[in-house]
Parts: structure tokens; C-alpha cells; sequence
């Protein structure tokens, strides 16, 4: 191939991708600098916008809440992940159903299967989950009440997300070599000891991508946030995605305090984000 025809094939892609990416990448780190609404010229206002963020107890809230959403739901999609993986590795028939049964809500669009979720909590749709503790002698006020809110997201992103993890570490255990496995047996080594010194290390590099993964998506969780309780910041659930939108779309329309706070937010990102990548380039690497 030419670099003429290579130009050619690679031309759109690059110009489509620097269109939709970095154009705007480029407009949000100069809107951060300035004090720009709607179907106005920018006014360059140095670092005010970033010093309002930081001062803000608003934005702090919001990072504590994406912060400890984000360590549950890694924490919680690995765990039953891992363990939904190991059950369904030991079945022999009908693997392929309830794989595709658990991918059903993986691949419902989020804002959907997150308006859908909420109705099971919402007398107001019937609540079925509701009627059902009821009948306990149970009451919770799902969509008020803080930590109850922030327990029904919790469940929903695990709900949704959780097939992503089982489908990894379910094709990492079909890697495990049977000879690891027999020789912890020859040793006398119980289940649990096998799995904790054989296999969850020989999976570390399926554990590290199921990490990068989970946490770039607990790091921007909006929609569910939402669909499930729309009025976020009241219940405690305002993440640093809501928080932006309410900022730049929503209520005060800043563009340039947004833009302010998404330039953190992406900064944070890619420095959380750097070891899982580095150990997945590592792992890549070694083959």
C-alpha cells in the first residue's frame, strides 16, 4: 500500500475522530478559562472557575459520592462476577442460556433498564419490590430516603453491569492450565486454597481489565443517576457527571464552570485510571 491509499483509508477516520474527540477536548479545556454562557463570546477569567470548583462543598460531596460508588461497584462486580463465572463454568448444559439470560441486561441501553428498575421500587408504577417487603411488615422509602437511594443504584449498575465481569473471568478460566489445578490437588490443597494461590493469580490480568473497566464506568455514572433519583442532590446521590450537567445545562447554565470540572474530572481519571492501564500494557506485552 502507498502512503497515498494509506492517507486515503486513514484520512476520514482521523478527521472524524479529531472532530468528535479532540475538538471538543480543545473547547472544554478553553471554556474552563473563561466565563461563557449560551450564544456568548467567552470572557478569559484565568483560574476562577477551577478555584470555585475546588472551593465548592458541592463539587466535594459530589466526588465523595462517585468516589464510593465507584470502590462498591468495582468491588462488588468483581467479587459476584468471579463467583457467577466459577457456577457457570461447572455447568455442562444450558451454559448458553443463562449466559444469554444474564446478558439481558447488559445489553438493554442503560437509560432504559435504569427507568425500568426504578418502577419495581415505585408505588407510583406498581412497585413490586415494595409490595413485596411490604408484605414483611417492611417500609422503605427507596427514592427519599439517602442511603436507601444510593443502595438501589448501587444494585441497579451491579444489575446491569455484572454480565461484562462473569463473560471475562469465564473465558480466563477456560485458560487455567488442569496441571496447576491437579498438582494444588496432589499437595492436599482445599477449594479455596486453590483458588486464592492457582487460579485467581493465574486470572490477574482478566482482574485487571475487568478493573480498568468497572472503574471508568463508576468514575462517569450519570444515567442511571438520572432515571432512578431525579432529584440526586437532595437524596445524596449527585455524582460528579450530575453535578456537571446540572451546572452547564441545568440550573445556573455555566459553560465555563463545567468545562472547569470536567477538566478535573478527566485529570483524576487518567490518574486513577494509570496503573490499571500500565499493568494491562504490561500484561499485553508479555503475551
Amino acid at each position: 500500500m502507498t502512503r497515498r491509499e494509506f492517507a486515503w483509508f486513514v484520512g476520514p477516520s482521523v478527521a472524524l475522530m479529531s472532530g468528535l474527540l479532540v475538538l471538543p477536548l480543545v473547547l472544554t479545556v478553553l471554556w474552563s478559562f473563561q466565563d461563557v454562557g449560551y450564544g456568548e463570546f467567552g470572557r478569559w477569567i484565568g483560574l476562577s472557575n477551577y478555584s470555585e470548583a475546588l472551593s465548592s462543598s458541592r463539587f466535594r460531596a459530589s466526588v465523595v459520592v462517585t468516589v464510593g460508588f465507584t470502590i462498591v461497584v468495582v468491588a462488588g462486580q468483581i467479587v459476584v462476577g468471579y463467583i457467577l463465572a466459577l457456577m457457570l463454568n461447572r455447568v455442562r448444559r444450558g451454559r448458553s442460556l443463562l449466559l444469554g439470560m444474564l446478558l439481558v441486561s447488559f445489553v438493554v441501553p442503560q437509560v432504559v433498564g435504569a427507568l425500568v428498575f426504578s418502577w419495581l421500587f415505585n408505588d407510583t408504577f406498581g412497585g413490586l419490590v415494595n409490595w413485596a417487603i411490604s408484605e414483611l411488615g417492611w417500609q422503605v422509602n427507596w427514592l427519599t430516603s439517602p442511603w436507601a437511594a444510593r443502595s438501589l443504584v448501587v444494585t441497579h449498575a451491579m444489575w446491569h453491569a455484572v454480565a461484562f465481569p462473569v463473560l471475562i473471568f469465564l473465558a480466563g478460566l477456560q485458560t487455567v492450565p488442569v496441571e496447576y489445578e491437579e498438582a494444588a490437588d496432589l499437595d492436599g490443597a482445599k477449594w479455596w486454597q486453590k483458588q486464592f494461590f492457582v487460579v485467581i493469580p493465574t486470572l490477574s490480568r482478566f482482574f485487571t481489565f475487568v478493573a480498568l473497566i468497572a472503574v471508568m464506568d463508576g468514575l462517569r455514572i450519570f444515567d442511571s443517576i438520572r432515571m432512578i433519583t431525579p432529584n440526586a442532590r437532595n437524596v445524596g446521590t449527585e455524582t460528579v457527571m450530575v453535578y456537571v450537567y446540572e451546572v452547564a445545562l441545568g440550573e445556573s447554565q455555566r459553560l465555563g464552570l463545567g468545562s472547569a470540572i470536567s477538566v478535573l474530572t478527566v485529570v483524576a481519571t487518567v490518574v486513577v485510571l494509570m496503573p490499571f492501564i500500565r499493568q494491562t500494557y504490561k500484561d499485553v506485552s508479555q503475551g
